[in-house]
């Protein structure tokens, strides 16, 4: 008979490993949907890993809130931020 030590020993397999993604993958879209209260609320995609949140607001001055072109030209901008290593870049 032989013996049975193989069901008490833990498995060890290897741990999983998470995809690797370069940093000039990570990637925010901004999309904005509203402007309220002095605020433009925006809808958050993430390309890459991280998802920490999926909404933002970014806070208007009041001479943009009050000249109709600059706030319909705020409104019509999508934004990308580009997350490298630690910094980051935005394109309008």
């Amino acid at each position: 008979m032989q013996p049975l030590r193989h069901l008490w020993e833990k498995r060890k397999d290897p741990p999983a490993q998470a995809p690797s993604v370069k940093p000039s993958q990570l990637t925010m879209t901004l999309f904005p949907t509203k402007f309220e209260n002095g605020k433009i609320e925006y809808k958050i995609r993430y390309k890459g890993r991280s998802r920490p949140f999926s909404r933002a607001k970014a806070l208007v001055t009041s001479e943009q809130s009050r000249d109709p072109t600059k706030l319909k030209e705020l409104l019509s901008q999508v934004l990308t931020i580009t997350l490298d290593g630690g910094t980051s870049s935005t394109n309008a």
